[in-house]
């Protein structure tokens, strides 16, 4: 199979919804592709993406199956993946000790039990799109909970890595797809060695399996 494209440098013209129009390629014949938006406006804007996010500050528990922290539940029924996108931990206090914040998680068939439910939204998920109706997540969200598996998914760069220390502030770990959480199973923000007190939130897009 053979492509044509169009050399073309000036301005693209505006088309409507429908038209078959050419590839477009560079001076070089390279292929043209460029971003239109920011990059996860579309999967937002066909309300596919949500978050949850802790209303206070509160300790993380040191990778234990009675976790607190921020957990997500993928119920086993959902009928959805949730890519995971990003996570954003904002530390309120300094540690004892050296602390190091992980993802951990796995197999979660059955709902977790003890739970603390968080607030805002519904089943403690808000959608990306904001002051849309109608979006609403399959998935769970708590601040504590009792849990399966501790099994460590992922380690969270940039946590305190030393006594009393708060430096950086701020961590953001972009994901971007490196998880995903499958039906029945579950995600906790916990940390090891040094327990800490710390806001998060962790945002995700949910696909149809």
């Amino acid at each position: 199979m053979i492509l044509e494209a169009r050399s073309q440098r000036t301005d693209v013209n505006v088309v409507a919804d429908g038209v078959i129009v050419p590839l477009r390629v560079g001076a070089q014949q390279e292929l043209m592709v460029t971003d239109s938006h920011p990059r996860y406006y579309d999967a937002v804007r066909r309300g596919n993406v949500y978050f949850a996010a802790n209303t206070a500050g509160g300790a993380l528990s040191l990778n234990s199956t009675t976790a607190t922290g921020l957990i997500v539940f993928n119920p086993a029924n959902s009928g959805k993946n949730l890519i995971v996108i990003e996570l954003c931990v904002a530390l309120a206090t300094a540690p004892a000790g050296a602390a190091t914040l992980v993802l951990t998680g796995g197999v979660q068939v059955t709902v977790p039990t003890g739970v603390t439910a968080i607030t805002s939204g519904v089943n403690g998920v808000l959608p990306a799109r904001v002051g849309v109706a109608g979006s609403t997540s399959v998935a769970f969200a708590y601040s504590a909970a009792t849990i399966a598996n501790t099994v460590i998914q992922r380690w969270v760069g940039g946590g305190p890595v030393a006594t009393s220390s708060i430096t950086p502030p701020f961590i953001k770990d972009q994901i971007d797809g490196a998880l995903v959480l499958t039906p029945g199973s579950l995600l906790s923000l916990q940390c090891l060695t040094t327990a800490i007190t710390a806001g998060a939130s962790i945002s995700w897009e949910e696909v149809p399996i």
